[in-house]
């Protein structure tokens, strides 16, 4: 019986090998995700801190600005930034729960569970 089985598995896995990756990924992903995240939090950190470096360096050179003001611009230049993006997708959360909220034919205290958890989350993963 373990024959078939691996003879199986090797069967979808010749024929579907994306897939099959995406889905092992995401099983690790999802058992592992106390690690992975911070990891993944860490790398995109650094990366950050490598492009502020050199537009910074760039803006020094190119317009003689000293490190003190490259930083200043930098910083009210993420704020704007971010700024914008927070408000693009809070935008979209609440569209997308309006839309929720005609299609959903249920109770009114479960849409408005539906809504606070929308919106929850929204402002949980900006925070």
């Amino acid at each position: 019986m373990p024959i078939h089985f691996l003879a199986y598995l090797s069967a979808v896995w010749c024929q579907n090998k994306r897939t099959v990756s995406f889905a092992v990924l995401l099983g690790l992903f999802l058992l592992f995700s106390d690690t992975f995240l911070p990891i993944i939090g860490h790398l995109l950190h650094i990366l950050l801190e490598i492009v502020e470096s050199i537009l910074e360096h760039f803006l020094e050179s190119a317009f003689g600005m000293s490190e003190r003001q490259a930083q200043i611009t930098l910083f009210y230049s993420a704020v704007v930034i971010i700024s914008y993006l927070s408000w693009y997708f809070v935008c979209k959360a609440y569209l997308a729960v309006q839309n929720m909220w005609r299609l959903i034919k249920t109770k009114p205290w479960f849409k408005t569970i539906i809504i606070f958890g929308a919106f929850g989350a929204t402002f949980y993963i900006f925070s």
